[in-house]
């Protein structure tokens, strides 16, 4: 009969290492995370100002179709097929950033579009703020 001898080793972490290693994980993402979040904010801020600017191109064209001279009282006139082409300015009006409709209104004859930002509100800081005509035309 041969002797068996009992192997004394480790199997799995001891509570420390793995503390250890959770502590070491929340370092790295506490230290990236609000790099990664501002810049997914500062895209969808982004694409709002630049779906103004589609907005805004397809208002002027609209303009000069059809010898109306004159801008669209709603954003959804842009989807009607146009008298000349017979094709709609837009396929669609699409949600902003944060899935809320555009606001459209004409101030003195010419359009005004307003994203109320992440809120959904008026007013309001950083990813709350709103994205308007005015604040897309300054940043050009």
């Amino acid at each position: 009969m041969k002797n068996k001898t009992l192997k004394l080793g480790r199997n799995g972490f001891t509570l420390i290492e793995i503390m250890v290693v959770v502590l070491i994980i929340g370092l790295v993402v506490s230290m990236v995370g609000p790099n990664i979040w501002n810049a997914l904010f500062s895209s969808q801020m982004k694409i709002a100002g630049q779906q103004i600017q589609s907005f805004h191109m397809a208002c002027d064209n609209y303009k000069l179709s059809g010898g109306t001279n004159r801008y669209p009282e709603s954003l959804e006139d842009l989807t009607e097929p146009s008298a000349e082409t017979g094709e709609p300015f837009l396929r669609l009006i699409p949600l902003d950033p944060w899935k809320n409709e555009y606001e459209y209104e004409l101030v003195e004859g010419k359009p005004f579009i307003t994203c109320l930002g992440a809120d959904g509100e008026p007013g309001g800081e950083n990813e709350n703020a709103d994205i308007t005509t005015e604040t897309v035309a300054s940043k050009r």
